[in-house]
């Protein structure tokens, strides 16, 4: 490969995609009057030129020109630069490429960061198993890096829970592929996401959070515009499966498993956990049943429980003890008399009618305050003489 002083390779370049002339001779000019800023602006728009990338010129434009004054750009800037000259090698070479610029911007979080995400997407794309366990190095590393630091830019927040969701669902962990990939939608433009990859990762996502070990608020995915996805599409089911699961609507969840059983027969991950998803929503049943009854009165007998769950009363105790040690409600357990006394439940993102429901008791409350005060008005002795 020839090697080319900077403008020397300009002129080069100006010869081998002449329709690119007029950028070329902005980027001479603005490297000539160093104006770095300026400079990385027009590159960026000129690596992503179809001319460019269909005569692969990517890699000498950074060899012959960019490495000249890479220490002048913005660290975060050249990564991304860099990011898309790596996608013209293949797997192993963009990762090797990648490494040698992520030592270079080594003092730099969000550059940094944005190379440890990238070479944790090679290794785990490359397919091969010791380099899956690579990858979960890498992005523990760049999670190290991201503890107890604010404010970086957003495409290194968005990358990294990308990589981490990607990896969460090759190693089929549903809770942290769940968690992973909201946060990755907390910091994604849903617009940059094409409409299939949306549809499947809509799809994903609801059944991590029926079958999550750990996932027992949906109210996030719920309120998601990613669910939009799924809407007229043959997994249109899965969106009212999630809210009668977000309610603890067993009559609901009952009469969608007969609506959809065809379907649902062909889904393994709901058929090989059917037991782990009747528990999750008799769970689920109950910590509504607990969120409606108003605080001073959370002293629930086992009977009005079972018939709420819809489970015998001697699985009560069980699903009682499953929810305390899961932390979701906080109480005692009076096995003599058959109640419990919950004195918390886990907060949970509200539904417009939990939201109503919340709203009446904050009425009756005030109702309730009201009335106290009128008592204390009307029996206060007037000591003015």
């Amino acid at each position: 490969m020839a090697t080319y002083k900077p403008l020397e390779y300009l002129e080069h370049l100006n010869k081998i995609v002449p329709d690119l002339s007029d950028q070329i001779n902005n980027i001479k000019d603005t490297y000539e009057n160093k104006l770095w800023h300026q400079l990385t602006k027009q590159i960026e728009m000129i690596i992503i030129s179809p001319q460019l990338l269909e005569k692969k010129e990517l890699f000498n434009f950074y060899t012959n020109f960019i490495r000249d004054f890479e220490n002048k750009l913005r660290p975060l800037s050249l990564v991304e630069i860099c990011i898309a000259v790596a996608r013209q090698f293949d797997t192993d070479e963009s990762r090797k490429f990648i490494e040698t610029i992520s030592q270079k911007v080594k003092k730099d979080k969000s550059a940094y960061i944005l190379t440890l995400s990238y070479i944790a997407n090679m290794n785990l794309r490359s397919g091969v198993a010791e380099q899956l366990q690579d990858c979960k190095k890498t992005l523990e590393l760049a999670k190290e890096e991201l503890q107890g630091v604010t404010g970086l830019d957003t495409i290194v927040y968005s990358s990294f829970y990308r990589v981490s969701t990607d990896y969460h669902m090759a190693k089929s962990q549903a809770s942290e592929f769940y968690k992973n990939a909201l946060m990755y939608l907390s910091y994604c433009k849903l617009e940059t996401i094409s409409q299939e990859e949306q549809a499947s990762l809509a799809y994903n996502l609801c059944i991590a959070a029926l079958v999550g070990e750990n996932v027992y608020g949906f109210g996030d995915l719920i309120a998601n515009p990613i669910l939009k996805a799924l809407e007229g599409s043959q997994h249109n089911w899965l969106i009212a499966f999630l809210k009668a699961f977000n309610i603890g609507d067993i009559q609901q969840f009952e009469g969608l498993m007969s609506q959809h059983r065809d379907i649902i027969s062909t889904q393994t991950a709901i058929t090989n956990n059917m037991q782990k998803l009747r528990q999750k929503i008799s769970i689920l049943s109950l910590l509504e049943l607990a969120f409606r009854t108003p605080s001073d009165k959370r002293s629930i007998s086992f009977s009005k429980i079972a018939q709420a769950t819809k489970l015998p009363l001697g699985e009560i105790e069980h699903l009682l003890m499953k929810s305390l040690s899961l932390n979701l409600i906080k109480g005692s357990i009076d096995q003599t008399v058959e109640i419990i006394h919950i004195t918390w439940v886990t907060p949970r993102i509200l539904d417009l009618n939990q939201i109503n429901s919340m709203n009446n008791r904050i009425a009756e409350w005030t109702e309730k305050a009201k009335t106290s005060l009128r008592l204390v008005e009307d029996d206060t002795v007037d000591l003015v003489a």
